[in-house]
């Protein structure tokens, strides 16, 4: 079975991947740090483990689209593998519609409708607004978005191809 990727066309179509590695590399480093200030210093910092959440939190849902960007999200390949490869295309073709009223119905509609109610939110040792926290979620639910509409794109083409 072929499995679409989105093609590169310029380095901002892997700024979801860039920007995952970037939180998670800060999380790595900051966990360090505020282990060395606890138990070595003995001087904890309240605002480390805050915003290590925070970066958490955004390397996950960029982390996710760059999953969907790649056709590596959980899925069952195995099943996959096994069948035809018209069956499974038509599957995987049926699979990602799926994807994108998720993508749409959940995490777009719901992720703008809790910004404004986060507005007022504050996290406790750096008072950074809930908005900026939350804001991850329909940014990568519209990255998610895209690299779906283009697969679909992909097996359009196959399906005609093939005919």
């Amino acid at each position: 079975m072929s499995k679409p990727t989105i093609k590169k066309k310029f380095w901002l179509s892997d700024i979801d991947e860039i920007l995952a590695s970037f939180f998670l590399a800060l999380i790595v480093l900051l966990s360090g740090y505020g282990v060395v200030m606890r138990y070595f210093l003995n001087t904890p910092s309240a605002w480390v483990e805050e915003i290590c959440v925070v970066f958490f939190i955004w390397f996950t849902f960029l982390a996710s689209s760059a999953l969907c960007k790649n056709n590596e999200l959980i899925r069952i390949d195995y099943l996959l593998t096994k069948i035809p490869n018209k069956i499974a295309n038509f599957i995987d073709g049926v699979i990602q519609p799926l994807i994108m009223i998720f993508c749409l119905g959940f995490m777009i509609y719901w992720g703008f409708k809790l910004l404004p109610m986060s507005k007022m939110r504050f996290t406790p040792a750096l008072q950074i607004s809930y908005v900026y926290i939350y804001a991850i979620i329909p940014i990568s639910a519209l990255f998610m978005l895209y690299y779906e509409l283009r697969k679909i794109a992909y097996y359009f083409k196959l399906s005609n191809k093939g005919d």
